[in-house]
């Protein structure tokens, strides 16, 4: 059998040395070798650095020593309406205008005022009885005037159109704990008065027969109840609401002058709880007025 023979380069056709021992790559190809690796390893080098794989993504935040996690920005704390306790909120002369229902409170919430309402009073409303005037029984007088004495501040307001009437009043009391005594004794007289009359010299008076107050679930201590208005001849189912707010009595009353039964002519203001609800709103707004 024919012998192998050595390749140009020196080694067997197997890439061996010709005679079967152990062979190594001349010295001068070795170092050519070791020469093409560390001219690798320095362009792998050079992209790396070009690149920074590293730099694509933000670092992620390590807990610090005295907190358990730690964000890169801060978290927004959320906005909440926080309204002030009754006790805190004082009014006077000057503010307690804000308390009033507005012409758009009425239009959204009662649907007797759906196709608008216009205050018709003259911006002069006088706290208490007309001269001469009585309640009968005597001891319903504040079912009609709220507080027995004349108030260190008093407004009301009237608004009318064809279908109802609503009437609001604001007491302010010389501070939040004289106003909580004076709304006890109040709702004692509402409770303890469900027939009073007015009595004017030479007028035909007025009588109000009240089913039992209704008390509100809203921020402030609140009643409503159904009243029924005669005078004249003439009959008008209404609601009747009094509601505390720090140092004042806000007092409504919303009247329906539908051509219909009774409970059919209440139901064009709509229910107690959503009247109630109505300026319980007003009273909140006017709280954090005060700021």
């Amino acid at each position: 059998m024919a012998g192998t023979q050595p390749q140009a380069d020196g080694t067997a056709p197997d890439g061996g040395p010709p005679d079967g021992s152990t062979w190594e790559p001349p010295r001068e190809h070795r170092a050519r070798g070791w020469w093409w690796l560390l001219v690798v390893a320095v362009v792998v080098v050079v992209v790396l650095l070009v690149v920074r794989p590293w730099a694509t993504a933000a670092p992620v935040p390590t807990p610090s020593a005295d907190s358990t996690t730690t964000s890169s920005s801060p978290t927004p704390t959320p906005t909440v309406s926080v309204v002030p306790p009754a006790d805190e909120a004082v009014f006077d002369a000057t503010t307690l205008g804000s308390l009033f229902v507005t012409d758009t409170d009425l239009e959204t919430d009662v649907p007797a005022a759906r196709d608008g309402i216009d205050r018709t009073d003259t911006g002069e409303m006088v706290w208490g009885l007309p001269e001469g005037s009585s309640v009968d029984p005597a001891s319903c007088t504040t079912a009609v005037t709220v507080v027995a004495a004349p108030p260190p501040a008093y407004g009301g307001r009237i608004w009318a159109n064809d279908a109802m009437t609503f009437v609001q009043q604001v007491t302010v009391l010389p501070d939040p704990a004289s106003a909580r005594q004076a709304f006890a004794q109040l709702v004692t007289t509402v409770d303890a008065c469900p027939t009073y009359s007015q009595v004017n010299p030479g007028v035909d008076g007025a009588t109000w027969t009240a089913d039992a107050a209704i008390e509100g679930q809203g921020v402030y201590p609140s009643i409503v109840q159904p009243v029924v208005h005669a005078a004249e001849g003439d009959e008008v189912p209404a609601y009747r609401g009094h509601l505390l707010v720090g140092n004042a009595i806000v007092t409504w009353t919303a009247s329906a002058l539908a051509d219909a039964d009774a409970q059919a002519a209440l139901d064009t203001l709509g229910d107690p709880e959503s009247l109630d609800t109505m300026v319980q709103h007003r009273a909140q707004e006017a709280v954090l007025a005060l700021g």
